[in-house]
């Protein structure tokens, strides 16, 4: 078979393919754009560290006290929270409004506007 595929390599006309060698491909850019970011993070790096090594303390002001609601009881003593004696308080009924009518609420809605697609205008 050797002498049979030599005759016909040398009388076809058919050329073998050749396949391309890939070529990577170089960013001409990298170079430039590598010494950039090292620049930038050594530049983060050096001011974190200016920071840590400066002998200025930066103070933060004490938080200012909130006043506690109505039903906050503040410091408890365990022996109270087990205690079988008293009544434990309820605070459902803490910070309710109850409006006796509708017009002592005012006409609130009475300049609210509508936004949307309605076919025709809607009056309160």
């Amino acid at each position: 078979m050797g002498f049979l595929n030599r005759l016909k390599k040398v009388f076809s006309s058919k050329q073998e393919e050749v396949e391309p060698e890939a070529v990577e491909f170089h960013d001409p850019h990298e170079e430039r754009l590598t010494e950039a970011f090292v620049q930038r993070q050594q530049s983060v790096i050096d001011d974190a560290m200016n920071e840590l090594e400066s002998n200025v303390e930066k103070v933060k002001g004490e938080p200012i006290p909130t006043a506690a609601p109505a039903y906050d009881t503040g410091e408890v003593e365990v022996l109270d929270l087990l205690s079988v004696d008293e009544k434990p308080e309820d605070y459902s009924d803490l910070n309710i409004v109850e409006h006796q009518s509708v017009e002592e609420m005012g006409d609130h809605l009475e300049s609210a506007t509508l936004v949307g697609d309605l076919p025709e205008e809607i009056e309160f």
